[in-house]
């Protein structure tokens, strides 16, 4: 597997003024996920080279500590 290049979309030339907002990462186009058969065309924006439902991120089971009885207040 390839993971796509990082573009950054922002006019080199141009200087951002003091406080404006981020530049915006952009990782190619016309993208589809890299599993066997699958046609799903991936956003620019998203880093990974698999769509969700290959990558199974929203099959994991996520557990977080209760926080103490002293914390909460």
């Amino acid at each position: 597997m390839t993971e796509p290049e990082e573009t950054i979309a922002a006019a080199p030339a141009r200087r951002r003024a003091p406080g404006a907002d981020p530049v915006v990462r952009s990782f190619g186009s016309a993208r589809t996920c890299a599993a066997d058969e699958c046609e799903t065309h991936l956003s620019r924006y998203n880093p990974d080279s698999f769509c969700s439902v290959h990558r199974g991120w929203d099959r994991q089971v996520v557990t977080r500590r209760r926080r103490a009885e002293e914390d909460e207040g």
